[in-house]
């Protein structure tokens, strides 16, 4: 039986400091890119500190624009000593303990939820990311076996508490404090999945996810492309024992992938219930995408990894048409991204250049969120600035970009505070030093920024030197990561992506593309057909009833 958590009330720890005001306020709510009368520099950064810091006794006042269920608001974020949200609003000064909270003061500053990664596989972070090349895959089972006579990736995992809390270093470096994965280390994120240890949750409370990578026991890299005769499909008594069950299902592009979600929700094993979150679900057409709507089930969104891996990702126009709940996740460092801002950056600039920017800078924003939250079955404690909810919060600058545009379009630089449950694990160093006296100093892209490490035994230098021999820690703004995998559609039946005769780079031409603004090429489980599951000549991605062919 998965283990039950127990909530332990996280206290803080206030010290006196202050420094100098910037006057103004942050502005902006319909999440476009827009400048504020910020006093900005010639390299177009912001004169002075982004927050300043007035000394409290008891809890936390945050002060900013708001990124709040309803919108973004200009005002207060108030966080009791025990870590959670007792007012989000215009202005907290009614509320208890208000008189008495240390302040934070961030008139450019944009408040937002921390960042929550719903799928990575921290312990094979050992390794720069692979270089594929050309070579693209049809499923998973040829990258990881050899299957189909592909070349394999060469890829390992590791134990090494350092080298795992390394990745997680990443991902809090860019504002995150959750990840539901196959790994973890105590002290840094959240890890919301299956794991015997109940502290790696740090303190919420309730059933963690079922993080399954082989829900149909195909480690051995089996493909069949119809019928259910996999080596172990897993039981719905263990699937659904507690929280939500996040299985891997239809990695790829070609038959046998897209038969695993046909396998996982026919009645007989009916895997695809209200408590499944998808991870990939990429081989899909409208039918299965409205299969994954009818059971109130979720997508993990991977766009980076499927990209490198497949040339392909998710439809996830049809996703949305279909009212099925979207997040995103980093996958793995082999194929997919460094940290939540650059798998935001890829979901970003695909949604424009090959989706016709279908989704808002909103939507993109709560599928980090809301929606993450959502997805991991943790959303009644954690991604929403809500009272009652837990303090998992950071802070992103707003003087370029504004509301939700400065957390997409956000480099670690940009990321000044980082509270999971009110408790400080990195950010500006004169912020975190009012909040927690014990935390490392370390510069950022030229910052002075303060590193909290709670992990048992592990320092900062510790993280440091396991990341010199993997990966960088972080990457500042200009500079592409280095190996970092494409986000770039490519297979050679696309080779040339976009052109003026194709203007979504999908290997069909406008003049006889069924959806000519939205990326949809033909995958070797279509057929040689766009998928048009209804048949009235538009696209699935592009069409607002895929299944009515009397509606489009």
């Amino acid at each position: 039986m998965r283990k039950l958590l127990a909530y332990s009330p996280l206290l803080l720890a206030l010290v006196a400091c202050s420094s100098s005001k910037s006057a103004g306020a942050g502005g902006g709510d319909d999440g476009t890119d827009g400048g504020t009368d910020a006093p900005l520099g010639p390299d177009g950064g912001l004169v002075g500190p982004l927050c300043t810091v007035t000394a409290g006794t008891s809890g936390t006042l945050l002060t900013g624009t708001l990124l709040l269920p309803s919108g973004p608001v200009t005002g207060e974020l108030l966080i009791d000593s025990t870590g959670t949200i007792t007012c989000a609003d215009a202005s907290c000064s009614s509320s208890t303990g208000y008189s008495a909270a240390t302040r934070i003061d961030c008139p450019y500053g944009v408040i937002s939820p921390s960042l929550i990664n719903t799928h990575d596989h921290t312990e094979y972070a050992t390794a720069a990311p692979y270089q594929l090349g050309s070579t693209r895959y049809e499923c998973r089972s040829e990258w990881r076996t050899g299957a189909d006579s592909s070349p394999k990736i060469p890829y390992s995992d590791t134990n090494d508490p350092a080298t795992i809390a390394a990745q997680e270093m990443r991902f809090v470096l860019s504002g995150a404090t959750s990840v539901m994965g196959s790994s973890g280390v105590g002290g840094l994120l959240r890890n919301l999945a299956d794991y015997d240890n109940p502290t790696f949750v740090e303190g919420l409370t309730g059933s963690v996810a079922y993080f399954d990578v082989f829900p149909l026991g195909d480690t051995n890299g089996v493909e069949i492309t119809s019928g259910c005769a996999y080596p172990s499909i897993i039981s719905t008594k263990n699937a659904f024992e507690d929280g939500v069950f996040a299985p891997h299902i239809s990695e790829g592009i070609n038959a046998a992938a897209a038969n695993e979600l046909t396998c996982c929700s026919q009645a007989s094993n009916n895997l695809v219930t209200s408590d499944t979150t998808v991870l990939h679900g990429v081989a899909v057409n409208a039918t299965s995408v409205n299969v994954i709507a009818q059971a109130k089930a979720r997508l993990v969104w991977a766009p980076r990894s499927n990209i490198d891996l497949y040339g392909d990702t998710a439809p996830v126009t049809v996703y949305a048409t279909e009212g099925v709940p979207i997040s995103l996740g980093t996958d793995w460092l082999p194929s997919g991204s460094m940290n939540m801002l650059r798998e935001l950056y890829c979901a970003d600039t695909f949604n424009r250049s090959y989706l016709n920017g279908t989704f808002t800078d909103q939507q993109l924003w709560q599928m980090v969120t809301s929606n993450a939250a959502t997805a991991t079955g943790f959303d009644s404690q954690i991604g929403s600035l809500v009272a009652g909810k837990v303090a998992d919060v950071a802070i992103f600058d707003g003087s370029v970009n504004t509301t939700y545009r400065a957390v997409i379009a956000a480099g670690v630089e940009d990321v000044h505070l980082v509270l999971r449950g009110g408790k400080v694990l990195y950010g500006d160093t004169p912020l975190v030093s009012a909040l927690d006296s014990t935390c490392t100093p370390f510069s950022v892209c030229g910052g002075d920024r303060s590193v909290c490490v709670d992990t048992p035994s592990i320092t900062l230098a510790d993280i440091q030197a396991a990341a010199a021999k993997t990966y960088p820690l972080f990457f500042c703004k200009g500079q592409t990561p280095t190996a970092e995998p494409s986000c770039t559609p490519y297979r050679e039946t696309y080779a040339n992506g976009i052109t003026a005769t194709d203007k979504d780079g999908d290997g069909v031409d406008d003049a006889s593309d069924d959806c000519p603004d939205i990326f949809n090429p033909i995958r070797p489980m279509d057929n040689g057909q766009q998928a048009d599951v209804d048949g009235d000549g538009v696209g699935d991605v592009c069409d607002a009833h895929p299944l009515d062919p009397g509606s489009h």
